[in-house]
């Protein structure tokens, strides 16, 4: 078997913003989706002889996103705690880049940011994010998500 069919992080991006290339957050090293499940419904009842039945409850999703301090594209100048912002998750294909998928975020929340400042090694100055969909949420390839455009 060889890697043939598999999908690197070479060509990933974060986008913040409605306007792709204006919008990309620079040095962006790595993000993280984890949708879930914000609530469930757990019962036993007569018919159940004595297991649990499960339902699912609303959905939900949070991402979170890590990079590198530049300057000429200060990250806290764009997003910060309390902000509210269309948030896109990029993945392409090595082999043909037009060939682009996306977890989508009509409205995402920034939870937390921070930055990491390591004086002793002189690391690049690094910052995390967090985030939470607020409202409807769009995996890869869901029917009715918002078309968007890969930033270049």
């Amino acid at each position: 078997m060889s890697s043939a069919n598999t999908m690197t992080g070479r060509l990933g991006k974060f986008v913040v913003g409605d306007n792709p290339n204006e919008d990309l957050i620079a040095r962006t090293t790595q993000w993280a989706v984890n949708p879930t499940l914000a609530s469930s419904n757990e019962w036993g009842d007569s018919d159940s002889a004595g297991y649990t039945n499960r339902s699912s409850g609303r959905r939900d999703a949070t991402f979170t996103a890590e990079g590198k301090y530049d300057t000429s594209d200060i990250v806290y100048d764009i997003f910060a705690p309390g902000d509210i912002a269309q948030s896109t998750l990029w993945m392409a294909y090595q082999e043909d880049p037009a060939i682009a998928i996306y977890w989508d975020f009509p409205r995402a929340l920034n939870s937390e940011f921070s930055m990491t400042v390591n004086i002793d090694t002189e690391e690049v100055i690094g910052w995390t994010s967090s985030w939470g969909a607020d409202g409807i949420f769009y995996r890869p390839g869901q029917e009715n998500a918002p078309v968007r455009t890969m930033p270049e």
